[in-house]
């Protein structure tokens, strides 16, 4: 952790691209990966040309886990010491260093220890990796119309993650954890801008659901909230809902695509989350004395 706790309402606008990327290729994950760095290029000269530098790229959750499963390397470790197999990971790190931005690269499968996790990289414009977060909530469920047992293939990480960069502190989870509201207000009380989710919402849950938790866990902790998807696929075994989308702390939607391939540009403004907060002072009304706070939990910043 870092020495003190940002003030989310505080500080610059922050310019985000949320790239919602193109489903399965016929032709492997090549092409994808190729495809997510010319999206990255053109959501950075899409913000220039409008006369905003954008800061963070977001990415969506990579298509068919299991066959793409592949290392991380360590956080910090010079990419010289990578293992030949993190071949994402090094076209992640090259689209943040051509582009000078933030990169938040979705979720893509990491193998360790014999083992797979669903884990979120972020990478510097120097294209450093600076943080990774491992899905803590599996997506296991049985419904009438579809049933998803993520057990069956990952391990669980066992922490939580944000990253600082010069405009502010940013929470990250995954897709499924939206649904606990925990990590959201983690992340909000301790300084967090906004929440970050890859995610792979289905066609059964996305219609009902989707935009739906990102607006409670907007105006539960009156910051921003972002989620990034794949586009959908109808011929896909599992259907994912697309919808990227950003919510503000008030809880409108600023943001979003529908079912294609796309880029959205939103702004996270310091001055709503202060407002927010000025006009409904949640923070301040928490009864700590009724309820534990949650926030004790220390999340991971940076690597640290």
């Amino acid at each position: 952790m870092t020495t003190s706790t940002p003030n989310a309402a505080n500080g610059p606008k922050v310019h985000v691209a949320l790239v919602q990327l193109p489903a399965a290729m016929p032709d492997g994950k090549a092409p994808q990966v190729n495809r997510m760095r010319e999206m990255v290029r053109e959501a950075v000269k899409a913000g220039r040309d409008a006369g905003e530098v954008v800061d963070i790229v977001v990415l969506g959750s990579h298509d068919e886990l299991v066959k793409n499963a592949e290392p991380i390397p360590p956080i910090g470790a010079p990419e010289s010491s990578w293992p030949a197999e993190a071949k994402t990971c090094r076209e992640m790190a090259e689209a943040a260093r051509e582009s000078r931005v933030w990169v938040l690269g979705g979720s893509i499968p990491e193998a360790a220890d014999g083992k797979m996790y669903n884990t979120a990289t972020v990478w510097s414009p120097d294209g450093t990796l600076v943080q990774t977060y491992r899905k803590t909530h599996l997506f296991d469920l049985c419904l009438p119309k579809m049933t998803y047992k993520e057990s069956d293939t990952f391990g669980a990480g066992d922490k939580l993650a944000m990253f600082d960069t010069p405009f502010g502190r940013f929470g990250i989870a995954i897709c499924y954890d939206i649904r606990f509201a925990e990590i959201a207000t983690i992340a909000a009380r301790q300084g967090c801008t906004a929440m970050f989710y890859p995610a792979a919402f289905n066609t059964h849950t996305g219609p009902l659901h989707w935009e739906l938790l990102q607006r409670a866990r907007a105006l539960d902790n009156q910051i921003y909230v972002a989620t990034c998807s794949q586009a959908r696929d109808p011929g896909a075994k599992y259907e994912v809902y697309g919808h990227s989308m950003a919510v503000s702390p008030m809880g409108e939607v600023i943001g979003t695509a529908q079912e294609k391939e796309a880029i959205v540009r939103v702004t996270f403004d310091p001055e709503v989350i202060a407002s927010t907060r000025a006009g409904i002072p949640l923070l301040a009304q928490r009864r700590f004395d009724l309820y534990a706070d949650v926030s004790a939990v220390q999340p991971t910043a940076n690597g640290k």
